[in-house]
């Protein structure tokens, strides 16, 4: 018999690794995509049955269907094809899990076992006919990039040894640890880890991801060029003079960003003048955060968001000046605000932003040029060198609290199991309860420190953040969320009747009009980020499978929503998501297939699944929850039919 060498084994392994990890990036790419399309076109044009039961689907998906699953079919008429996928989760919203296995049937053909290039080809091609525009290219690339960058990182940690990459002793090491973990990104993006504008070697160096930790790049400048912005005793340059390398003026940046500073004139002719003078990558290392370009520095406890010319999912993260400026002053003023807000949110906190920084390198513009031309290459410059600065969380509380990232809980590891589930379930055998019980005191918990606070600062202040699962922070004890801290204040919105231009004060015009919302405007985006991308989210991990305890979890919603009413007064909003008004969902892959700015993004309003048991009594779900095993969760049969089509 032919033996292998160990010589020829390792390649042949390395092989068959490489193919595992790329099907679990198209898996999840597809995951991600079909998800949006439900979401966004099939559930509103009512082509798709979540409990199908036709009698014509392939014998081999009927034959090893399971009891916890359901078959979906997916309509798409004007593309005469169908397709019929296995699902073991189905949300009240339509968000679903599937397993790998597509079959696509076209008309006058049988069905096909079909890969997730074939799906998505179809669905793009689909999408193309159902809103009358071109194929849109660039999407399928990206959606390429984001499996390419997916499976790079699976490879990656595949050959990380446990102990690689951790922080030292640390009170936040756990919080950072929640920050890297993000896998599989954005569940409800067609996009979640598509990466442009940056080398590939490059990008895998300074990726959250795959735990990676790295120095920045310094320059050696001059004192005048640095602008600085701050709200507190403290100014930008405080911070980085206590994690600089060297005693002279120095000033950091991104090293995603190092090629895009070198291409900039004003930069190559201050070099030229030593008034600039490169260093390198040097000093001690930082930590990505899931938002990537936000680094941790552990010197200081503190953060640093740097400005990256480069493509995150939809977006150039770069540092618009006007955009530090507002909020730097939106920090001033929240300062005051979150004051008072404590006495009606005691455990809801913000983590503040008091400053930024960038270089200004106007003083070097060429006379001969004309001043629009002129004033781009200034504020070039002055966004590639933009930072803001976050204030990092107290030691004690870090200590205290435990504190982790929200989007790492609600969220699958690398094996695909729900981090939250197998926390709850651990939980819920050291408090001697069933997995349900646990759930729910865990889960209610939960909103009723997050929920509180965002609809103080919006109905009784004006203020709309962005109060998603990558921008919320939770702190527990014995197990239970006890604490929120809330972030990312650069995009905090304001309403105009609660702040008239003249309280404003510090604002320039640019960044007057770029901080308000309208009341509409700022309901749409806390409605969508709070109850669909944070608390749904939450829910459909917790739920495991089981529309019967996810229809608890949304009563429990609608409870915090009654009492917080009941001290803070009616707002028209909260009565009508209580009476069954539907709520807004961003479209992540609208905006994708029409090449939007996210800020032009529309919504989908999606059926309340507040409404979908609503009772007198509903208050009593809290405190006497129907008894169901932990192990009885992963298997219980799924109500049939929400949304049949």
């Amino acid at each position: 018999m032919f033996m292998q060498s160990k010589s020829d084994i390792k390649p042949v392994q390395a092989k068959y690794s490489l193919q595992i990890y790329r099907e679990q990036a198209e898996f999840n790419a597809i995951s991600c995509l079909l998800n949006c399309y439900l979401r966004e076109f099939a559930i509103v044009r009512q082509e798709v049955d979540f409990d199908d039961t036709h009698p014509d689907c392939p014998l081999s998906l009927s034959q090893c269907l399971t009891r916890d699953q359901q078959k979906v079919r997916l309509k798409l008429p004007e593309s005469n094809a169908t397709l019929l996928f296995v699902a073991d989760r189905v949300s009240l919203l339509g968000r679903i899990r599937f397993t790998p296995q597509l079959y696509l049937k076209k008309l006058g053909c049988v069905w096909q076992l079909s890969s997730a290039e074939q799906i998505t080809q179809l669905l793009l091609a689909h999408l193309a006919k159902i809103t009358c525009t071109e194929f849109n290219h660039e999407l399928l690339a990206q959606i390429g990039n984001s499996i390419a960058v997916t499976q790079a990182f699976l490879q990656r940690l595949s050959q990380q040894a446990p102990t690689e990459n951790q922080l030292l002793s640390y009170a936040g090491a756990g919080l950072i640890a929640s920050e890297q973990s993000l896998l599989w990104g954005h569940a409800m993006h067609p996009t979640p880890k598509s990466r442009h504008g940056v080398a590939f070697d490059d990008m895998l160096a300074c990726s959250p991801e795959i735990k990676a930790n790295f120095c920045l790049y310094w320059f050696k400048v001059d004192p005048s060029l640095v602008k600085q912005l701050y709200c507190t005793e403290v100014k930008p340059m405080d911070w980085i003079n206590k994690i600089k390398p060297q005693k002279a003026c120095l000033y950091p940046c991104h090293p995603w960003e190092v090629n895009t500073i070198f291409e900039q004139p004003l930069v190559r002719k201050a070099i030229a003048a030593g008034l600039i003078e490169p260093l390198g990558q040097i000093g001690t290392e930082v930590y990505p955060t899931s938002s990537v370009r936000t680094t941790y520095l552990p010197d200081i406890n503190q953060f640093m968001k740097f400005s990256i010319h480069v493509r995150l999912t939809n977006c150039v993260r770069k540092n618009a000046w006007y955009e530090l400026e507002s909020a730097v002053i939106l920090s001033k003023i929240l300062m005051t605000v979150a004051a008072e807000a404590r006495m009606h949110c005691p455990h809801f906190t913000l983590m503040a932003e008091p400053g930024a920084s960038t270089l200004d390198l106007s003083g070097l513009a060429d006379e001969d040029k004309d001043m629009h031309s002129n004033r781009a290459q200034s504020l070039m410059v002055s966004e590639c060198f933009g930072i803001l600065y976050r204030e990092g969380i107290e030691n004690h509380l870090l200590e205290r609290y435990k504190p982790l990232m929200s989007g790492a809980l609600f969220a699958w590891d690398h094996q695909g199991k729900s981090v939250c589930e197998m926390r709850l379930m651990a939980l819920s055998k050291r408090r001697h309860q069933t997995y349900q019980q646990t759930v729910i005191q865990w889960f209610s918990a939960y909103v009723d420190v997050l929920l509180p606070g965002i609809f103080y600062f919006f109905f009784k202040r004006g203020v709309a953040f962005e109060p998603h699962l990558q921008n919320t922070v939770v702190g527990f004890e014995e197990g239970i969320p006890a604490y929120i801290w809330l972030r990312d204040l650069e995009g905090t919105k304001l309403v105009p009747e609660f702040w008239p231009s003249e309280s404003l004060e510090g604002l320039s015009q640019e960044a007057k009009a770029s901080v308000y919302y309208s009341r509409d405007q700022g309901w749409n985006r806390i409605a969508y980020c709070s109850l669909i991308n944070n608390v749904s989210e939450a829910i459909f991990h917790l739920a495991a499978g089981s529309q019967q305890l996810e229809a608890k979890l949304w009563q429990v919603v609608a409870n915090v929503i009654r009492q917080w009413q009941h001290i803070e007064g009616e707002q028209p909003e909260l009565a009508g998501l209580l009476q069954g008004d539907p709520i807004p969902s961003k479209n992540n892959l609208s905006t994708r297939l029409f090449m939007q700015a996210d800020r032009l993004s529309g919504y989908t309003r999606l059926p309340n699944p507040m409404a979908h048991r609503r009772d007198d009594n509903a208050e009593a779900t809290t405190s006497e929850p129907v008894d169901i095993a932990a192990s009885e969760i992963a298997t219980s049969q799924l109500l049939p039919g929400v949304y049949c089509g």
